[in-house]
């Protein structure tokens, strides 16, 4: 029911009479993502009195368990309301004797270090079968959190991340708690795919960076995901999302990291 950035990714159709798979997801539309109030229908409902919240958090990050190294990514990971999560969206809690401030200010740059085509690139070397797991997550070599407190120009980096990632998950009502615990209290953003294709490449740009890569280097990992480039020429006759992103590192060199690039 997720994809990146997206809790309300699909609803699950039952259908009784497919005896083998009679639960089948149901993808989101255009037009429902675009509905700040539209929440996807689960196969279960599950009481909130049953949930083993001793955290006592409102939001978490989740992830696939199911993946490939051949799909269009390989980590797909997300924000979504704490509610009943089944074994195959595990997701992260935090240490019994970490402060809850400290999540719910290190969440949004772990989750955007999760999604990264810089990190993912390096996943699919080691995912052999179809399960991402757990001992697989504990070998990624994420970006140390110290280093989201550099800026880069006058900006710094924790809080640039944070915002974007703010404007991709915030897009439901559903999510109020998360925006508030990122000082936030507006209405959700509504869902416009080319403004969440920009803050993408932004933030795949600013990882690339972080991770010591550069353009050329960048433009190699980015052919390793054919799926991403067959759907780009698909859809904008070019490979747009490479084209982006190797744009954003060169304004990430300059040190503009909000600047919007027209191609």
């Amino acid at each position: 029911m997720v994809q990146a950035y997206d809790h309300r990714a699909a609803s699950i159709v039952v259908n009784p009479d497919n005896l083998h798979r009679p639960a089948q997801p149901e993808p989101a539309s255009l037009e429902q993502h675009q509905d700040v109030n539209w929440l996807p229908q689960p196969q279960f409902l599950v009481s909130a009195k049953l949930l083993h919240n001793t955290s006592n958090l409102s939001w978490v990050i989740c992830f696939k368990h199911v993946t490939a190294p051949t799909n269009i990514r390989t980590m797909i990971a997300s924000i979504a309301p704490y509610f009943g999560f089944g074994n195959s969206i595990p997701i992260f809690l935090p240490a019994l004797e970490r402060k809850l401030s400290d999540y719910k200010n290190h969440a949004p740059l772990l989750l955007a270090n999760l999604n990264c085509i810089a990190l993912d690139f390096l996943l699919r070397q080691k995912v052999q079968g179809q399960n991402l797991n757990l001992f697989i997550i504990e070998q990624l070599p994420v970006i140390a959190v110290e280093k989201f407190q550099e800026s880069i120009g006058d900006q710094k980096i924790a809080d640039f991340i944070r915002k974007q990632v703010l404007h991709l998950s915030y897009t439901a009502v559903d999510m109020k708690h998360f925006a508030e615990d990122m000082g936030y209290s507006g209405e959700p953003f509504v869902w416009d795919e080319d403004d969440r294709r920009h803050r993408l490449a932004r933030l795949d740009a600013l990882f690339f960076h972080l991770y010591g890569l550069d353009r050329k280097e960048a433009a190699y990992i980015l052919e390793q995901f054919p799926i991403v480039q067959e759907q780009d020429e698909r859809q904008f006759g070019r490979y747009l999302t490479r084209d982006l992103i190797l744009a954003y590192m060169n304004a990430v060199a300059a040190g503009d990291l909000d600047v919007t690039i027209r191609l």
